[in-house]
């Protein structure tokens, strides 16, 4: 609840939709009133100068689109609603909204949804999850499940099973179908946390059927899964852009891609060559690129938690592989960042708040506090085409 007051005070201030812009500054969450109403020069002057970064900073998180541009303020990156840019983006969805989905308050428990959040991320059955998504895609598919409220979501990917945990706990009800060749996880992860819900199904090990394998047309037919409902979370390291014509043939419309690599970067040769980021600025990969583009209602990556250069007392190195921020990071390609601690003290509060919660450190000087905030690999969101009724019968 501490978080939903600050995050609360941080929304007050913002007034800021997609493709309109109003700040409204506001003081800072801890000013109460006073029935002296004598004030020294310089507290005023401080104060001043406080809610004016604060104003300016609460503006950073929030986009702004004009014709086939999306921009942030204070934020160097500029998406394009087009091919061959460093940063693309398609349509309108949920995810341009995060900021206020995550820190608007219930109006009843006074908690928000990133309150939530970390209470389910401080109870993950692995803390470190070596090889599995950490705070910023965890946050990601938590925001993706309460939004979308998926009655199957379909995981290709289990390694430790941490994510099928956050899957559970975003929603109870769903049907999780959990796809993954390895009976154990990699990595020395010890055992793979096994899902209590009878309403998982695990097709691992030698039980192992591969997403292209699953006949989901019977499964629609028998009432076995309803496809505008259901999500596809891909954290597989395949080529995720293949995956997509078998996604439309079933009706699927929903998916998520862990492992959005950027150019030159990749785990494996089908992540250096399969994620919608690569193809979307690489006039090689034209025709993936354009198939993909024009069978999107939208395309969407998620903000990460925080910038960059909340890193700089880091001496970790840049992974030549990608998949982690690093303070000297251009930020010409990732979107804006959901809190922006560099410039707004509110949001500042809100992330010592955020490291406290999760016994990390704030400055990120030792290895497991970086490697928790900083793990961001563009993973994104995609709303696909349906298909027309006329061509899906015929299938």
């Amino acid at each position: 609840v501490l978080f939903g007051f600050i995050a609360h005070h941080a929304a007050l201030c913002t007034g800021i939709r997609i493709g309109k812009m109003n700040t409204i500054p506001c003081p800072g969450p801890d000013s109460s009133s006073n029935t002296d109403l004598t004030f020294d020069v310089d507290t005023i002057k401080s104060k001043s100068a406080e809610t004016t970064t604060s104003a300016i900073a609460q503006t950073a998180a929030s986009s702004s689109i004009q014709g086939k541009e999306m921009t942030w303020p204070n934020w160097p990156a500029v998406a394009h609603e087009e091919l061959w840019h460093p940063l693309v983006f398609k349509g309108n969805s949920f995810v341009h909204r995060a900021r206020d989905i995550l820190l608007t308050p219930d109006p009843k428990s006074g908690k928000t949804l990133l309150d939530d959040f970390l209470k389910v991320y401080s109870e993950r059955p692995d803390k470190v999850n070596k090889c599995g998504i950490r705070i910023n895609h965890a946050l990601a598919l938590f925001v993706t499940i309460r939004q979308l409220k998926p009655t199957l979501v379909v995981e290709s990917g289990v390694n430790a099973g941490v994510s099928t945990y956050f899957i559970r706990a975003a929603m109870p009800d769903a049907k999780i179908y959990a796809l993954d060749p390895e009976e154990e996880p990699i990595c020395m992860q010890g055992k793979r946390w096994i899902d209590p819900s009878v309403k998982t199904t695990y097709f691992t090990g030698k039980k192992f059927v591969d997403l292209a394998d699953h006949n989901w047309r019977e499964m629609i037919a028998n009432g076995e899964m309803i496809p505008e409902s259901t999500l596809v979370f891909l954290d597989d390291h395949l080529h995720a852009i293949r995956r997509m014509p078998a996604f439309i043939k079933a009706g699927i419309r929903h998916v998520m891609i862990e492992d959005n690599y950027k150019m030159g970067e990749g785990a494996n040769m089908a992540d250096k060559r399969g994620t919608p980021k690569q193809a979307f600025s690489n006039k090689e990969r034209r025709e993936d690129a354009e198939w993909l583009f024009n069978n999107l209602v939208s395309y969407s990556e998620f903000p990460p938690l925080l910038p960059p250069s909340m890193s700089k007392e880091s001496q970790v190195p840049r992974k030549p592989a990608g998949g982690f921020m690093v303070a000297s990071d251009s930020n010409l390609d990732i979107v804006s960042p959901i809190l922006r601690p560099d410039l707004d003290p509110n949001d500042m509060k809100i992330f010592e708040g955020i490291a406290a919660t999760l016994d990390l450190d704030k400055k990120m000087i030792d290895f497991n506090s970086y490697m928790q905030f900083m793990n961001y690999n563009q993973i994104c969101y995609l709303e696909l085409l349906p298909m027309p009724d006329h061509l899906a019968a015929t299938l």
